[in-house]
């Protein structure tokens, strides 16, 4: 069994627009991002889904998006563990 408690969390559900512009306004990077793999020419496209802000203990994501917002709900619990790009 493992516990988690997170003081103060914010929890601020957002349309995909507003979720972009918050993005950008938090991390200062555009949401949506194009690159490729290293034996394709054809881009792939990254889009931030949802994100949980470090620095204000804040989650953002769309309303009825379970799997982001549990995604996000487990970086704030856990915190970083994506690979960095």
């Amino acid at each position: 069994m493992e516990k988690h408690v997170i003081k103060s969390l914010t929890i601020v559900f957002l349309d995909e627009d507003s979720l972009r512009e918050q993005w950008k306004h938090v991390a200062g990077t555009d949401a949506v991002r194009l690159t490729s793999h290293m034996n394709s020419t054809a881009p792939l496209v990254h889009t931030v889904q949802g994100f949980y802000d470090f620095a204000s203990n804040t989650l953002y994501c769309p309303k009825w998006n379970f799997e982001v917002c549990g995604h996000e709900l487990h970086h704030a619990a856990l915190g970083h563990f994506h690979a960095s790009d």
